[in-house]
């Protein structure tokens, strides 16, 4: 039969292996969510940097654009005036003048010019008055559209690199919130009212490591090869 000082010996023995388990739980946790927090907030920094960059080479993209459109509508008004005045020319009587600006035309619009050629009477006087005429567009209007589409993939990687940076900041909330409940549970008297907030700081902590395993990483620039 167990006498009350070996019963108060098990308990005491009880009491103290309960005691150095939720220390132990805590430490764990605490240890934990620091180092998760601590990596979150340097993928967030990272991201960040990340969409700043891409923000601004869609900014450069953008501006690339904005110049080759400009470019292009100067390409296209000297095409135009150049096309005219070999029309005027052509109806003046002045074949060997025409001859001399149709071979000075942009190498790109010749080569329009020369389909469209192709598709006129001999005598250029005799088109229909209905006659399509030929395409002025320059090189640079194709450069321009480029330049905008390139922009607008620049953008999509900021937007996707900035989710992924709010992700790492919403981690970073919920792993504060771990570290502030493992943390308070410690000054708690009771013991049943210290392991509830450590219970849901441990709860917490685990399942922000789950959702950051499937979260992407993005390596430091020293890392990047190639």
């Amino acid at each position: 039969m167990m006498t009350p000082a070996a019963s108060g010996a098990d308990d005491e023995a009880t009491s103290d292996q309960s005691h150095r388990s939720f220390h132990v739980l805590t430490a764990i946790t605490l240890a934990a969510a620091g180092l998760l927090s601590a990596w979150a907030t340097y993928q967030a920094g990272l991201w960040d940097k990340k969409e700043n960059a891409a923000r601004a080479m869609s900014n450069a993209q953008l501006a690339e654009a904005s110049d080759l459109m400009l470019r292009a509508g100067q390409e296209e008004a000297m095409n135009t005036i150049m096309f005219l005045q070999w029309m005027d020319a052509r109806a003046d009587g002045q074949p060997l003048r025409a001859d001399v600006m149709e071979a000075h035309f942009p190498r790109t619009f010749a080569v329009a010019f020369a389909r469209w050629r192709a598709e006129q009477p001999r005598d250029i006087r005799q088109a229909a008055p209905e006659s399509v005429l030929p395409d002025f567009t320059g090189p640079s209007r194709g450069l321009a559209q480029l330049a905008r589409a390139r922009s607008r993939q620049s953008i999509s990687k900021a937007e996707a690199s900035s989710r992924v940076g709010d992700s790492y900041d919403i981690a970073n909330v919920v792993l504060a919130t771990s570290l502030f409940l493992a943390g308070i549970g410690t000054a708690l008297p009771a013991r049943r009212a210290r392991q509830l907030p450590l219970i849901l700081a441990a709860c917490l902590t685990f399942a922000i490591a789950v959702i950051m395993l499937f979260t992407p990483v993005e390596l430091p620039a020293w890392l990047h090869f190639g």
